[in-house]
């Protein structure tokens, strides 16, 4: 790969200062036409003028700041700025290395100890999955746990680094040890975690009693279509007569994904429509064909993005209940740009969504038909309605369905 930062350099600053003295020498000579026909407004003008005044600053910060520079850095920092000054924070910038590790999860597979976490109130990097048979599980981390230190070095609070940051570090090369410090249940503990590449299934499935058919999709990402299809060749196999879809803490994924596992489980119909800033409208439909037995879905408030899309499109279509509490509410759809000189990318916010009735879950979240809190703090790791008492409200509801 060529030198990243000499290449963007000259293609940013170059093109800045290419377009300031063209356009200034221009309108000088020509009274403020730009080439035959062409004027040069005064608004274009003052935005060369305003992106001149990136590499004023940039001049300054590496001539006369009282330590070196990375120009990588300076460069990075002012592209998450241009991002971060959209206010929404779905739009973001990714390095090559960020990207290339968000392609490894998408793929179910990375370098790593094997946890789906999220950051805590304090900062903390908080343990929300612990998956079967990874580095973390057998090292005893659960769920609940708080990451406070990765190789003693704190993260959140006041004097730790930052959640991305201590995140980053965690991962590393296979077979090298990380020492993270935990805190779980007001008591501090420090524990070594061997990384590993890991192997992530997004969907997990069995039967409870005889009847019952659940599916947990941790995220709409991987394997998880596929291993959705293999959970309804399982209930079939096994005569199931109602299923139970747990999309708790699921924080979304593809829209490619929900949409070709709510195809298996709807009537024929509109799943979710999504809408761009043209009012230009793309519609996403299911087939006539379904797996045909009552469905129950359960969603928390960590429930997100396209988790909604299928919960809404379950109520949208009449097709079963939504149990549990109202969800996050992202009812927009992001769109990843990748540059392909070296590998970087951008997501950003393209369109909203709507489900089959047109209503969009947009910062209200979709309501469940059965509104059940969680008693206790955490979801149980293993289905068990007598310690989940949201699955067995669902199942209550369900069995319902099936008389």
């Amino acid at each position: 790969m060529e030198n990243r930062p000499t290449r963007l350099f000259a293609l940013i600053w170059g093109a800045v200062m290419i377009a300031v003295v063209a356009s200034t020498l221009t309108l000088a000579l020509s009274g403020g036409r730009l080439g035959g026909d062409h004027w040069v407004s005064a608004e274009e003008y003052d935005a060369v003028q305003r992106y001149r005044r990136l590499d004023q600053v940039r001049d300054i910060l590496m001539d006369q700041y009282y330590k070196p520079l990375d120009e990588e850095q300076l460069i990075t920092g002012a592209i998450r700025g241009m991002t971060a000054a959209v206010g929404d924070v779905y739009t973001f910038y990714y390095t090559p290395e960020e990207l290339d590790r968000v392609n490894e999860e998408d793929q179910g597979r990375y370098m790593g100890i094997g946890v789906l976490i999220e950051r805590s109130e304090e900062g903390y990097i908080e343990v929300i999955r612990v998956y079967a048979d990874s580095p973390a599980e057998l090292a005893g981390l659960k769920v609940g746990d708080l990451i406070y230190s990765v190789d003693g070095e704190l993260v959140g609070g006041l004097r730790g680094k930052n959640f991305e940051d201590g995140v980053k570090d965690i991962r590393g090369a296979e077979n090298t040890t990380v020492r993270l410090g935990i805190l779980r249940d007001k008591e501090t503990f420090e524990v070594d975690v061997m990384r590993a590449n890991v192997n992530i299934s997004y969907a997990n499935y069995e039967l409870i009693g005889d009847d019952i058919g659940y599916v947990s999709i941790t995220q709409f990402t991987g394997d998880a279509a596929d291993r959705f299809d293999e959970a309804l060749g399982y209930f079939k196999g096994h005569n199931a007569k109602g299923m139970i879809i747990d999309l708790r803490s699921n924080p979304g994924g593809l829209l490619t994904e929900v949409n070709r596992i709510a195809d298996r489980i709807l009537p024929k119909g509109i799943i979710v429509y999504i809408q761009d800033r043209n009012g230009v409208r793309t519609d996403y439909y299911s087939d006539e064909d379904m797996y045909d037995i009552p469905v129950v879905v359960l969603v928390n408030r960590r429930s997100a993005s396209a988790s909604e899309i299928l919960a809404a499109a379950v109520q949208a279509l009449d097709r079963g209940k939504v149990v549990g509490v109202t969800t996050y509410g992202k009812g927009v759809v992001q769109t990843l740009k990748t540059f392909e000189d070296d590998g970087a990318g951008m997501q950003l916010t393209t369109a909203s969504y709507y489900d089959a009735k047109g209503r969009s879950i947009n910062g209200v979240g979709v309501t469940p038909d059965v509104e059940v809190a969680l008693e206790g703090e955490r979801i149980p790791v293993d289905p068990d309605p007598d310690s989940d008492n949201q699955l067995a409200a669902a199942l209550e509801v369900l069995r319902e369905a099936m008389q």
